[in-house]
């Protein structure tokens, strides 16, 4: 495949860089600032500066590529880290939606399913910017013509397990935490096989 990441230098978007290149894609990775991931060279990785909330940047960078995969979300769970959800998500669909690139897979917040389970009504509570954002992301994004699938993961950790359950539509029963490795593997296998298009989908190990 030839993959836009955005997210790239994120914990999450580099475990998806690091698995799309060993597969034999190619990336061209969006990141915020010089410097970012110059630790990785690689024939087939293109490294872009710019922001990922600027559609006139994405638009520059759609040409010739297959698939649009996004792990941007905020470093903090104030508001104005958590604007990076809407923000990217508007400037993405404006960009997709007037190139030849319709495929999207990005990842939100396991907090927006329902539960009555009172750990996630106080994690609600405590990272209330962060769910009100994640919902404008997704709205956004199932309101648009483009061929998307949304991961909703619950708590992110850096175990080296791939191993993830899915379920569209829900939270796998009993979910919690789950791989950042994880997470990156079933994105490129989505992408890949063209899986759970126009869906939401809950993962957890």
């Amino acid at each position: 495949m030839n993959i836009v990441l955005l997210g790239a230098s994120g914990r999450t978007g580099r475990k998806v860089l690091v698995g799309a290149l060993g597969a034999g894609d190619r990336v061209t990775a969006l990141v915020r600032a010089e410097g970012k991931l110059a630790d990785l060279s690689h024939e087939r990785l293109d490294v872009r500066v710019g922001s990922a909330c600027d559609p006139r940047v994405l638009a520059a960078l759609l040409p010739g590529h297959d698939v649009v995969i996004s792990t941007l979300g905020p470093r903090r769970p104030t508001k104005a880290a958590a604007a990076v959800y809407s923000d990217s998500a508007r400037a993405i669909v404006g960009a997709m939606e007037g190139s030849d690139v319709d495929r999207l897979l990005v990842t939100s917040s396991a907090l927006l399913f329902p539960s009555g389970r009172l750990r996630d009504r106080a994690l609600r509570g405590l990272v209330r910017s962060v769910v009100q954002e994640a919902r404008r992301m997704e709205e956004l994004i199932c309101a648009s013509s483009l061929d998307w699938t949304i991961a909703r993961t619950g708590f992110l950790t850096d175990d080296a397990s791939t191993a993830y359950r899915q379920a569209e539509g829900a939270l796998p029963e009993g979910g919690g935490s789950i791989s950042r490795a994880a997470v990156a593997r079933f994105l490129l296998t989505a992408a890949r096989q063209s899986a759970h298009r126009r869906q939401v989908v809950g993962l957890s190990a």
